[in-house]
């Protein structure tokens, strides 16, 4: 595009408005509005002062590919052919492990998301559960997305994006995701490659921002890329979201949490995430009903969405004499909570449909839309934490 020189922009203006009576735009306003206004009615459009800003598209319907929702339905059909596809055709080798015909080994891949709940701020590695060689492994999606290492605890401690998703030094302590591997292997057989991709402080705003999805969505497909194209195959793609404490803090309705869910959990879909399962927050300290907007914005959207589903409830059964300060919760509530959850997924994984469980805020059984059982011959009871050594609220 061809720029012109100030003078002589000035003078077609003032001709212009001279031939259509606009005697009274000053040359002061026409200065203004250069520097703003990338075309002129009155002009030609090869001479708007920019060259950077294109004219804006007039608003259309969307076509085929142009569809987030349609791309995103589209992607998990397609995930979830391919896993229909590799347990009809799975063999065992010596040690029980599952490969497909041709001789990769069969694994699911699995996203932690959230705050520092999920990054184990509270947690500590020393009392996290050990995975056994081949049976959990971590991918390191922006350390080292060269090879599989072995699933430990800190989780995620390498995994720092300085322009995005980040944990300061020390607040993560020891996670969930050792003990959500071991429980999710002994239910299905199948070894889980976790991503890490959380960070404490954070609200939804934080997750929605450019730099950050862009962050988590890498991630995720540096570990399809790299799994793929090596000696695996994978079954399941999954998301565990534990998240929420500062938008309660922040006061945010749960309509808006569940808009905002929305525009943060698409792009997984669109690659080929099937289902996000929820890990609902329990309480602080000091109220017990503080989360209360987020964790029914978590429960409806499970309800009402094939998208989402609810992984676990227990926080809200959990005492507080096992958090370690106003918002965390200590390393034995987090291996309960990452065998807790993981026996719903693995439910989802092993019969195609999602787990009815137990909702240890509303103390019932939480059984999901579309199940095909009468609602009342269906029971759920809370896990016995006092086998744990773990005394409850429900009591």
């Amino acid at each position: 595009m061809m720029r012109k020189n100030h003078t002589t922009w000035i003078c077609l203006l003032a001709l212009v408005c001279l031939l259509s009576g606009c005697t009274q735009r000053n040359v002061a306003t026409a200065e203004n509005e250069t520097e703003e206004v990338t075309a002129v009615e009155e002009l030609p459009a090869e001479t708007a002062d920019t060259e950077e800003t294109a004219e804006e598209p007039a608003v259309e319907e969307p076509v085929s590919g142009e569809d987030p929702e349609a791309d995103a339905d589209t992607e998990i059909a397609k995930t979830v052919e391919a896993a229909k596809a590799i347990d009809g055709s799975s063999k065992s080798d010596a040690n029980g492990f599952q490969y497909t015909e041709d001789g990769k080994r069969i694994v699911d891949l699995i996203m932690f998301m959230g705050q520092s709940n999920m990054s184990g701020a509270g947690g500590n590695a020393a009392y996290a559960p050990k995975v056994p060689t081949d049976e959990g492994y971590e991918f390191r999606a922006v350390s080292d997305p060269t090879r599989l290492y072995p699933l430990t605890e800190p989780f995620g401690v390498n995994e720092n994006n300085l322009n995005a998703i980040m944990d300061l030094p020390g607040t993560k302590n020891g996670s969930l995701v050792s003990a959500f591997a071991n429980r999710y292997f002994e239910e299905t057989g199948i070894p889980v490659v976790a991503v890490s991709a959380s960070a404490g402080a954070t609200d939804t705003a934080f997750w929605m921002s450019a730099p950050v999805v862009y962050d988590y969505t890498e991630r995720l497909q540096r570990a399809v890329v790299w799994l793929e194209n090596d000696q695996y195959a994978i079954r399941h793609r999954y998301a565990v979201w534990l998240q929420g404490e500062s938008d309660a803090l922040d006061d945010l309705s749960s309509e808006q949490y569940e808009q905002n869910m929305s525009d943060i959990i698409r792009p997984l879909f669109i690659n080929g995430v099937e289902k996000v399962f929820f890990i609902t927050p329990g309480r602080t300290i000091t109220r017990k009903d503080f989360f209360e907007k987020i964790i029914y914005a978590q429960i409806k959207m499970s309800r009402e969405s094939d998208y989402y589903a609810l992984g676990s409830t227990l926080l809200s059964g959990i005492s507080t004499e096992y958090m370690v300060d106003e918002w965390h919760y200590n390393q034995t509530v987090l291996n309960l909570l990452g065998e807790d959850c993981a026996e719903s997924v693995a439910y989802y994984s092993n019969n195609r449909k999602e787990a009815c469980l137990y909702d240890y805020r509303n103390k019932t059984t939480y059984i999901p839309d579309g199940y095909e059982y009468d609602s009342s011959s269906i029971t759920v009871s809370p896990r016995n934490l006092t086998e744990s050594g773990l005394k409850t609220e429900l009591e």
